[in-house]
């Protein structure tokens, strides 16, 4: 099997959790964004806790259901975000609108976002896991984990959050701004929506400074 084929079947389950816990971290914040690469519309960042009492014997169905939102239909994300709502101890999201991503970039625009979500939860983590490779200045305790979303159910769970939620934006704005198809496209840069693009300009919540917007909006 190659090592693409490898990381397409990973699973995710509460090994990185389990391993934490036994370090002392009780209560571990899986973080996860959608909207990253974007042309358009806001950065959707989800945190999900669990008790750890499932580290060690995770319920059938939350392994069974959750797996990185990139992996699954929107019908199967719709489902695991029920599971979600069963069993997670804390479930938060955050969007942090395009103008900011703007302003500063997307790295600090995650930041923003993360510690806005810990402005919401009931009580502080111990710990923070989130996909990646980011380097932030946080008030907890944090570790980046790359390909996260598929190793660890916290974060995956958090990828759903932040997906299953962004998407509802996007088709709210697809109402809005019907000609650039953000129902489907979700801002992402596909051909269809750069010629739509083309023909009928910037809208109002595209991200300028990412490319080919930029470019367009500099001629």
């Amino acid at each position: 099997m190659s090592a693409s084929s490898c990381l397409n079947a990973l699973v995710p389950d509460f090994a990185i959790e389990a391993e934490y816990f036994l370090k002392g971290c009780k209560y571990i914040a899986g973080v996860d964004e959608a909207g990253r690469g974007s042309l358009a519309g806001p950065l959707s960042i989800g945190l999900v806790i669990y008790d750890s009492s499932l580290f060690l014997n995770p319920p059938e169905d939350i392994s069974f259901l959750i797996n990185d939102s990139k992996k699954l239909t929107h019908k199967k994300r719709t489902e695991a975000l029920t599971c979600i709502n069963s069993y997670a101890l804390e479930k938060c999201y955050t969007f942090v609108p395009h103008p900011v991503i703007d302003k500063y970039n997307i790295n600090i625009a995650t930041m923003i976002g993360i510690k806005k979500l810990l402005n919401m939860v009931s009580f502080s983590p111990d710990l923070i896991i989130m996909d990646g490779n980011f380097k932030f200045q946080l008030d907890i305790p944090y570790a980046s984990i790359l390909k996260g979303d598929s190793l660890s159910l916290s974060i995956a769970s958090a990828s759903i959050v932040a997906k299953v939620n962004r998407d509802a934006i996007m088709d709210r704005l697809d109402l809005k701004f019907p000609n650039y198809g953000f129902n489907s496209n979700k801002g992402y840069g596909t051909k269809k929506h750069i010629e739509s693009i083309k023909k009928w300009g910037i809208s109002p919540v595209h991200r300028m400074t990412y490319e080919p917007v930029r470019s367009m909006f500099l001629k």
